[in-house]
């Protein structure tokens, strides 16, 4: 796996072992998203790290995650759009629904849902092979794991977060 803020071409000439896969962490194609999700990197290294990653010959997988806390359409579409743009270059994008995990900064957010706009754009990406996962899965899940913190909230815990809104 690779950080998109840290990778450099040192790292891919120095291909060691017989393994031609990539992946790399874009999870939103918004950079205020990743502010609010404290990723360290931006869109631009994102896409840095990509066509790096291809000029050298690798198999780039990129994982996003849709129905990310706070996320607007724009945020959404800025999303959509970069998984085109890297799916253009010859990247696999590797799909997720948002799910809280214990560590992360939201961890005691809702589970991720994704409108059906979004749905029908993922789906094509996945009908054209650019785009791979079980985000469907984890969709149904978080449904159901959504339904279980509303019928069991854990007390002290905020299930809402608040998001930066865009700097201007």
């Amino acid at each position: 796996m690779a950080r998109a803020d840290r990778q450099r071409r040192r790292h891919v000439d120095a291909k060691c072992c017989a393994n031609n896969n990539s992946i790399v962490g874009a999870q939103s194609g918004s950079d205020r998203i990743l502010d609010a999700a404290k990723r360290g990197h931006g869109v631009e290294e994102v896409k840095r790290a990509v066509h790096l990653g291809v000029q050298e010959g690798f198999r780039i997988n990129v994982d996003m995650i849709f129905g990310m806390p706070g996320e607007d359409q724009t945020d959404v579409d800025a999303s959509l759009a970069l998984a085109r743009e890297l799916a253009e270059l010859g990247a696999r994008i590797h799909a997720h629904t948002f799910m809280p995990l214990p560590g992360t900064p939201w961890r005691d957010a809702q589970p991720g849902d994704v409108d059906p706009d979004t749905i029908t754009a993922v789906d094509r990406l996945s009908q054209q092979g650019a785009l791979y996962g079980h985000w469907q899965r984890q969709r149904e899940h978080a449904v159901r794991l959504a339904a279980a913190a509303e019928a069991y909230p854990r007390p002290g815990r905020s299930r809402t977060l608040p998001i930066h809104p865009l700097s201007k």
